[in-house]
């Protein structure tokens, strides 16, 4: 029997966070939301997703701190990061690909084609084909 993978997602977006969260499971992911950064790097050490999407403009902590966080933490620095933002800026985008982001889809996105890009790097990463 196949794991079903871990999907954690970071949204300060409450009706966001909930639709993504269902849509996934629906899609047969096991999904943690947080709309909080705070204790962020905990939850996500415990939960030990395959993937983590993450909303750049969270309060208490930004999205580009978590990054940096995930990335010198040595459980977490290997789990592939999208980012998902309203903001679509070069130099936003620019900055989030130099901390090891794997891809960023600005909002408002299309499910089918982000939930592709999760298979594609989920299996990229297993050593895979979809």
């Amino acid at each position: 029997m196949e794991d079903k993978k871990r999907i954690f997602i970071a949204d300060d977006d409450i009706i966001a966070l909930d639709s993504l969260k269902k849509l996934l499971e629906i899609s047969g992911y096991v999904v943690q939301a947080v709309s909080n950064a705070k204790d962020i790097l905990t939850a996500i050490k415990a939960f030990n997703p395959h993937i983590i999407l993450l909303d750049l403009l969270m309060p208490s902590i930004g999205g580009l701190e978590i990054c940096q966080m995930l990335n010198q933490e040595p459980k977490t620095q290997g789990i592939p990061i999208i980012v998902i933002s309203g903001l679509s800026g070069f130099a936003d985008i620019e900055k989030t690909y130099k901390m090891g982001v794997l891809n960023y889809i600005t909002k408002p996105y299309d499910f089918n084609k982000l939930l592709q890009e999760i298979k594609k790097i989920i299996a990229s990463k297993e050593g895979v084909g979809i």
